[in-house]
């Protein structure tokens, strides 16, 4: 049960992570959503939460965002 909701609590860590990258570049950057890397994702992750996580997976969580958010993810590489 503790691992549920550790994983739980990690998931909703790093949506927000995410979605906040995708609405401040929405905001403020012309290129809108689309400049956001996985390599911010991974950063912010760690700095806010101390969370490590791969390429894959900051893909991952920044592909849901996107899709949360009503973008397209056609620009982004598929992950193997």
């Amino acid at each position: 049960m503790l691992k549920t909701i550790r994983d739980r609590h990690r998931h909703t860590r790093l949506m927000r992570v995410a979605n906040h990258l995708v609405r401040d570049a929405a905001v403020t950057s012309s290129d809108g959503p689309g400049r956001v890397t996985t390599a911010q994702v991974a950063c912010l992750a760690f700095a806010r939460h101390q969370l490590r996580i791969d390429e894959d997976e900051a893909a991952d969580y920044l592909a849901a965002a996107l899709v949360a958010r009503g973008y397209s993810t056609d620009h982004r590489p598929a992950t193997a």
